[in-house]
C-alpha cells in the first residue's frame, strides 16, 4: 500500500470563516502561512447542522508547527501522560489512514465525516472539532485531517489537570477576540487541543 503523503488544495471547510479565504498567518507568531512552505495546523470548532454544508463556527485558527510545539508546553506532565494514554487506547491513527488510503479516498470530507475516537457521524453531533495539516495552499493527508466529536472533547478536557486548564484558559484570553456569546461558549472549559 502506498502511504506517501498526498496533497490537495485546502478545501473551503478549512478556510477562515471570518475572511472567507485561506488562513494567512499563524495565530501566535503571525508568520505568513499561506504563501510559504512552513507546515501548519488548522483547528476549527463547529456546530454542524446535520453536515458540514451548514455549520456555525465556535472558533478557528491556524498555527505553525513551531508554535504548536510550544503550545504543548502548556500541558502539565500529568495532562500530557493522560492524553497520550487516552489516545493510545482509543485511536489507531495508522489504521484510520491506511483504511482511507487503501480505498484511494482523498476527499477530506470522508476523513472528517466520523469522529476519530467514537466513530459517530457528523450528522449526529451538536459540536465537533476538525483538524488539518497544511503547507502553503495545500492540505496534506497524513494522520490529518480528522474530526473529534464534542462528547469526546469533553472526556479529553476531564483528563487535564487544573494547572493545564488554567494555562489554556489564560492562553485563550490572550489570543481570542470575539463577541460575548463566543466567550460564553468557551467558559465550559478549554477546547484548545493540538
Amino acid at each position: 500500500m502506498n502511504m506517501e503523503q498526498k496533497t490537495i488544495d485546502i478545501p473551503k471547510v478549512f478556510h477562515c470563516d471570518y475572511t472567507g479565504g485561506p488562513f494567512q498567518k499563524c495565530i501566535q507568531c503571525e508568520m505568513k502561512l499561506y504563501e510559504g512552505d512552513v507546515p501548519y495546523l488548522i483547528e476549527k470548532a463547529l456546530k454542524p447542522y446535520g453536515s458540514y454544508e451548514a455549520y456555525s463556527t465556535i472558533f478557528e485558527y491556524a498555527v505553525c508547527l513551531g508554535c504548536a510545539d510550544s503550545m504543548k508546553s502548556m500541558l502539565s506532565k500529568s495532562s500530557l501522560a493522560n492524553l497520550m494514554n487516552y489516545f493510545q487506547q482509543h485511536v489507531d491513527f495508522y489504521a484510520h489512514r491506511a483504511h482511507l488510503v487503501a480505498q484511494e479516498e482523498y476527499d477530506p470530507m470522508k476523513w472528517i465525516e466520523k469522529c476519530l475516537v467514537s466513530r459517530r457521524d457528523v450528522n449526529e453531533l451538536a459540536e465537533c472539532q476538525i483538524y488539518a495539516s497544511c503547507q502553503g495552499d495545500q492540505l496534506v493527508f497524513s494522520e490529518f485531517p480528522y474530526m473529534i466529536s464534542g462528547p469526546v472533547l469533553d472526556e479529553v478536557v476531564d483528563l487535564l489537570s487544573a494547572e493545564t486548564k488554567d494555562e489554556l484558559d489564560n492562553y485563550r484570553k490572550e489570543i481570542v477576540d470575539g463577541p460575548s456569546e463566543f466567550q460564553d461558549l468557551l467558559k465550559s472549559g478549554p477546547k484548545v487541543f493540538v
